[in-house]
């Protein structure tokens, strides 16, 4: 084993070298998961508002913009005024309840797209 030197105020000090870790194998994961839920999956593009409590000029007002975010997850209901959806979920195995996460409320007049993934 090699020891490594150096010198800081003429005090010379030893330390042996870091010890590297071992590589881990990545793991592969099937990427096609069987869908258990009762929900279609979708990718939607709309506009989400912008608003500001501050002060501003007028060039700053002006260089306000809209948002276009996109979301991707389970489309939980759509009707004349709004969808929900879920990214994430947890399902009971004993009971086969859904518990949702990630949920998100968007106005049909906001949706520019939606597609169907």
């Amino acid at each position: 084993m090699s020891l490594i030197r150096f010198t800081i105020l003429t005090t010379t000090m030893t330390r042996k070298p870091k010890r590297r870790k071992p590589r881990r194998k990545k793991q592969v994961v099937d990427a096609t998961q069987p869908n258990t839920i009762p929900y279609s999956k979708y990718r939607v593009e709309w506009i989400d508002i912008l608003s500001d409590s501050g002060w501003a000029s007028d060039k700053e007002f002006n260089r306000m913009k809209l948002a276009f975010p996109v979301n991707e997850g389970w489309l939980f209901s759509k009707d004349k005024q709004n969808i929900k959806m879920f990214a994430s979920y947890d399902k009971d195995a004993d009971t086969n309840e859904i518990t949702f996460g990630d949920r998100t409320m968007i106005p049909l007049a906001c949706v520019k797209k939606m597609v169907k993934i």
